[in-house]
């Protein structure tokens, strides 16, 4: 007998043993229950007492969906910012479509307006539960570490909940399709961990001098000054350009402790996010691929500091072994910036006369259509030597 036909007919049975008439009516029902279910009988007695196992349940509340009017209007920013988690976009989605309208992208009524502003976080989420998204989700790939150790760079890590702007995480991403045989494209990943502004730059092979180069061309066009440095164990990282980088600037360079990749935990996130996401796990291996991959950054670069809000982690709480996390409103790093204080007047004016200028969704559709145009990737064999 089914758990739901025992309650149905545990629930006869209560009635039944609720009106009966005295003892003997009462031990037939009983006889009858034991007989039926296999109970023992004062098993059987503790559960006729109970109150009823059958509840109606609630009334159906028939309401009709609300916001539908705005909902265009949600779908083009949720497309603007790249179809991001309702946490990220509900407290942009305001401004953003005011952008989009800005740029003749959509039109704002009064009642629209209201209702993007009215709109919680949690029916957000519902409406983008049934948009469709033509944005793939891609396995993670398995990434090789290089645990070389140079005791000239001490071990260290940020804490994570470090607020002064110019602490960064750096990171190389192969591109190698599976193989590490002969020459590939490698992505230089840099992130502030304090408000979330990255940068990118692709190298052809991992050599010491062109990843130094990358990261020299990143640091030159970063909007505030960096006081510290951090990488993992790889070599093109721990050598002596950039030890030597570091000391003239009296900057602070530490690297993770080894088999430990959460030192390096806002990089990692940023390769997933904007590098693996984005370009792929495929192989680029020539001059064209590098070319490509830094046009796809210069574009992806802008649009991810300027317009795409994240979240990030204010408190944490140990509940016996399980860690609780609780993270703030999400803010684009630009927005972090500036309450950080950490731009000059004349980065902040120019940093906020491009966001104006900017359209974000015509900056995606841009991003896609180089995505599109991804080089034909014939990839060279690798030789003896190598």
């Amino acid at each position: 007998m089914s758990l739901s036909s025992r309650r149905e007919y545990l629930a006869i049975m209560q009635e039944r043993y609720r009106l009966a008439a005295g003892r003997k009516e009462k031990s037939q029902v009983l006889d009858e229950i034991v007989a039926t279910l296999d109970y023992n009988r004062k098993y059987a007695t503790r559960v006729l007492r109970r109150p009823p196992l059958l509840k109606r349940p609630p009334p159906h509340r028939q309401r009709t969906l609300q916001y539908l009017e705005a909902l265009p209007a949600i779908q083009l920013a949720w497309e603007a910012l790249d179809y991001p988690c309702a946490e990220r976009l509900h407290p942009v989605l305001l401004w953003t479509a005011e952008q989009l309208a800005s740029h003749g992208e959509l039109s704002l009524t009064g009642q629209v307006q209201d209702q993007l502003r009215q709109i919680s976080r949690a029916t957000l989420a519902r409406r983008l539960a049934r948009m469709p998204t033509p944005k793939v989700h891609r396995m993670p790939g398995r990434s090789r570490s290089n645990l070389s150790l140079r005791a000239e760079v001490p071990l260290g890590r940020y804490h994570w909940d470090e607020t002064r702007p110019g602490a960064v995480e750096i990171d190389l991403v192969e591109h190698n399709g599976g193989s590490s045989a002969g020459h590939f494209a490698c992505t230089l990943d840099v992130v502030d961990v304090a408000t979330g502004w990255s940068g990118r730059r692709a190298v052809l092979g991992r050599g010491q001098a062109g990843v130094f180069a990358a990261l020299q061309h990143i640091v030159e066009n970063w909007p505030f000054p960096i006081w510290a440095i951090h990488s993992d164990n790889g070599q093109e990282f721990i050598n002596q350009f950039l030890i030597r980088f570091c000391r003239e600037r009296a900057l602070r360079f530490t690297r993770s402790r080894p088999y430990k990749k959460n030192d390096n935990p806002h990089v990692e996130q940023k390769n997933r996010q904007f590098v693996r996401d984005t370009v792929g796990y495929a192989r680029y291996d020539t001059p064209q691929h590098v070319d490509w991959l830094n046009h796809v950054y210069a574009c992806l670069d802008p649009y991810a500091n300027l317009f795409l809000p994240t979240r990030k982690v204010v408190a944490k709480t140990y509940l016996g072994p399980h860690l609780r996390k609780a993270y703030d409103v999400a803010k684009t790093p630009f927005h972090r910036l500036c309450i950080a204080g950490a731009l000059d007047p004349a980065t902040q004016a120019a940093l906020n006369a491009q966001i104006t200028s900017e359209n974000p969704l015509a900056l995606h559709r841009r991003l896609q259509s180089l995505l599109a145009c991804e080089p034909v990737n014939q990839p060279s064999l690798p030789t003896a030597a190598d």
